[in-house]
């Protein structure tokens, strides 16, 4: 068998991937609550075929799990949500000239085992900001990208957070409507009505319309992004069984088309359709269990 050149560089992200993923899979099927999922996760992205995007890009065609706690899955997810920004782009060019926000929205960590009910507290929250007379008059669309990390210094626990990004009327950013990054504090803190000030960052996205794109885009793609690493078996098993069936992307207002498809964990990807696969020529590998490398066939 040949294995892949390591020059690669698609090749060689998804082999570090597929070696994360088989580290989650093997955790996750170590459970019997979570088992299915473990299962599923190692299934993915056995076999790949490398066909070209364009003349400068390469994309992988493969048997996508579609399990959001699979890292290879997650990574095609953020792929997706850049490409699906674009598109809203390509079709509203209008957009690049509007203001844009970004905003992250937390609060202190919870137990893994009560993540389910914490993130529908925390909807809530988010809903009753929305309802603020400055969100009603000036937030003209809105996108809600829910994150759970571990938490730094309390490892046992999970840290739910929103990513939020704001297409907002330029008159926020001027007068009585500008809102400092105090005031939106206050305002989460009033929503959460959690008896603390929550921390929260606040950026303009700011340049010509070209850069004002980029910026968006990006921002789509780092608020669905892969975790970094595997965390404990414990806090990963609990998390999983907690997001089961969650809602994790909410839109409103002229954003309201960009999250479709991209919060079932059961989407069937185009990429899997057999009559495509057969219509695309590429190179084509197979991961290798035993030494962590995918070879060609």
């Amino acid at each position: 068998m040949t294995f892949l050149n390591n020059n690669d560089a698609l090749l060689e992200h998804l082999t570090t991937l597929k070696r994360q993923a088989e580290q989650v899979g093997r955790i996750l099927l170590s459970n019997p609550l979570t088992e299915s999922a473990g299962k599923r996760i190692l299934e993915c992205a056995e076999q790949v075929l490398i066909t070209p995007r364009d003349q400068f890009k390469t994309k992988p065609i493969t048997f996508y799990c579609q399990h959001r706690q699979c890292p290879i899955c997650q990574w095609r997810r953020s792929d997706r949500a850049r490409a699906k920004m674009h598109g809203l782009f390509d079709v509203n060019p209008g957009l690049a000239d509007g203001k844009w926000l970004f905003l992250t929205l937390t609060a202190r960590n919870c137990q893994t085992w009560n993540l389910r009910e914490t993130l529908k507290r925390r909807a809530k929250a988010f809903k009753r900001l929305t309802r603020r007379k400055f969100w009603r008059e000036n937030v003209l669309g809105a996108i809600r990208y829910t994150e759970v990390d571990v938490g730094q210094e309390e490892p046992d626990t999970a840290h739910p957070h929103f990513h939020c990004l704001l297409l907002v009327r330029p008159s926020m950013f001027e007068g009585k409507n500008y809102l400092s990054e105090e005031r939106w504090r206050d305002a989460w803190g009033q929503a959460l009505q959690e008896g603390y000030l929550p921390r929260l960052e606040v950026k303009r996205l700011q340049g010509t319309p070209d850069q004002i794109r980029s910026q968006v885009v990006a921002v789509s793609g780092y608020s669905t992004k892969a975790r970094a690493g595997v965390p404990d078996a414990r806090w990963l098993i609990s998390t999983t069984q907690q997001l089961k069936g969650e809602r994790l992307i909410q839109t409103s207002g002229v954003l309201s088309d960009i999250a479709q498809h991209l919060n079932s964990e059961d989407v069937v990807d185009a990429d899997c359709s057999p009559p495509l696969r057969q219509a695309l020529q590429g190179p084509t590998f197979r991961w290798d269990h035993r030494s962590g490398y995918y070879y060609s066939v």
